[in-house]
């Protein structure tokens, strides 16, 4: 049996991953992008889901996003087939960076 020892680093998220993240996309952080129905910005992070890991060992997520105006919904994938690669939102077809986050 083996222990991990996580002092001095930071965060949680809700499956209870402790550690230091790649990217900024956080639940509860806000998008500058107009939604794909409405054209109001900002868009906010809902859910951050692990899909799997790509083969340069880096985790792909699904970022699903909801428009704070209309409550429409779109997704898009971070680490998509190899680290810092963004897809784009699925619906709004806009490939959001980490200078987009509010």
């Amino acid at each position: 049996m083996f222990y991990n020892n996580f002092d001095n680093v930071y965060g949680e998220d809700r499956y209870g991953m402790v550690g230091k993240t790649g990217d900024g996309f956080r639940e509860d952080r806000l998008l500058k992008i107009p939604c794909y129905r409405c054209h109001q910005a900002p868009l906010v992070i809902a859910e951050r889901n692990w899909v799997d890991t790509n083969n340069d060992d880096s985790q792909r997520y699904q970022i699903v996003v909801s428009c704070t105006h209309c409550g429409a919904v779109d997704q898009f994938i971070v680490n998509d087939g190899r680290e810092k690669q963004i897809g784009r939102l699925q619906h709004a077809h806009i490939r959001p960076s980490e200078h987009n986050l509010a």
